[in-house]
């Protein structure tokens, strides 16, 4: 006969375990239930795999392997299902220490901003050939915030103007007979904007005020009027002119000095990398040159080109140039490399030192006894 109380224990509803729901357990320690069995190396694997994922996903493609590497070890720990979280961590494995380690990437070699390879001019017009130079080899490295002054001596018929008329790409030196003349590592194929000339001749714009020949280049580039005019005005000043007095006057009211300038400022203003100077203060008298040279040391320091300066002035050549290439006679070489210490004074201050007296009186010794050779070495 059935109780009363199993009537109501029959109306409560059951678990799984037939254990009533809501029903208090019997007094006395219950054995929890077995949890399912799991595969330490599966939730390992799952593990690793989950990482890898979440360790793709934030490191950007553009990072090296190295750096890949790098970011999975520090990748932030991610949710995993409950039987890899309830699975015992792995055991580290052994740490190897020694043994090769991945090479650094080499850094590529610093290209020249321009390099002459065994370069020969040779003119044939009809008449007997005649060759200004022969085998012509230097590099200038580049340097970037600082620039480098190049000053090229020689006697006269040396080929020195042919040489920067080569790297200004402009006939009839260019082409070269043979040989390879590089900017940047590159072939020069003609004139281009990275590279400036300033003749020894005037070449100013006789139907131009000062102002108009300075903003020729930027006007040819198609800027605006308002702005070519207002840059110009900044070069005027800055190459030592009035914009007051002078920016409206043209190239026959001024002296020699001025135009000069105005050559200058018209060639700096267009910020070319390399500058090539072909005896621009030839015609100067000596203190208006002084303080040409002066003028063209600031100048050179505020932009940082690259400038390659012939002179026939040895005092001129030690004072503005780090670099000094001596020329031979005709048929041209380089004979002789010189490295000297930047300009660090005024040129009349740095041209009264003894040691830069030595330094002249040198290159002058050199330069004598090349005047009377036909050839480098003779």
């Amino acid at each position: 006969m059935t109780s009363e109380r199993d009537k109501l224990a029959s109306k409560v509803p059951a678990d799984a375990e037939g254990v009533p729901t809501g029903a208090v357990p019997p007094a006395g320690p219950v054995a929890p239930a077995a949890p399912p069995p799991v595969d330490p190396a599966a939730a390992a694997a799952a593990l690793a795999q989950l990482e890898d994922q979440l360790a793709a996903e934030e490191t950007p493609d553009t990072l090296p392997p190295a750096a890949k590497a790098t970011a999975k070890t520090t990748a932030p720990a991610a949710a995993v299902p409950a039987q890899a979280a309830a699975a015992p961590a792995p055991r580290p494995g052994p740490v190897v220490t020694g043994g090769m380690k991945p090479l650094a990437p080499t850094p590529a070699a610093a290209v020249p901003v321009v390099e002459l390879i065994k370069v020969t001019k040779t003119y044939d017009k009809g008449g007997a050939p005649f060759t200004a130079i022969k085998d012509v080899s230097f590099a200038i490295p580049d340097h970037p915030g600082r620039g480098e002054f190049v000053g090229i001596l020689g006697p006269s018929g040396s080929g020195k103007s042919t040489v920067i008329r080569l790297i200004a790409g402009m006939s009839p030196q260019f082409p070269q007979t043979s040989g390879q003349v590089l900017v940047d590592g590159k072939p020069v194929t003609g004139p281009g904007a990275d590279r400036g000339m300033v003749f020894q001749d005037y070449t100013s714009f006789d139907n131009r005020t000062v102002l108009d020949n300075i903003a020729f280049g930027l006007e040819c580039r198609g800027m605006w009027k308002s702005e070519r005019t207002d840059r110009a005005k900044v070069w005027i000043d800055k190459v030592g002119l009035s914009v007051r007095t002078d920016a409206y006057k043209y190239p026959h009211e001024l002296s020699g000095g001025m135009r000069q300038r105005v050559a200058i400022a018209r060639t700096l203003i267009l910020e070319p990398r390399i500058i090539l100077m072909d005896e621009p203060f030839g015609a100067l008298d000596p203190p208006t040159r002084t303080r040409m040279q002066d003028n063209l040391v600031a100048l050179w320091r505020e932009q940082s080109p690259t400038v390659f300066f012939i002179t026939h002035s040895v005092e001129e050549a030690c004072f503005l140039g780090d670099h000094v290439l001596i020329f031979s006679s005709s048929p041209g070489t380089v004979l002789k490399e010189i490295r000297l210490p930047p300009p660090d004074r005024p040129a009349l201050e740095a041209q009264r030192d003894p040691k830069f007296q030595e330094t002249v009186w040198g290159i002058r010794d050199i330069i004598e006894k090349l005047e009377s050779s036909k050839r480098a070495g003779d």
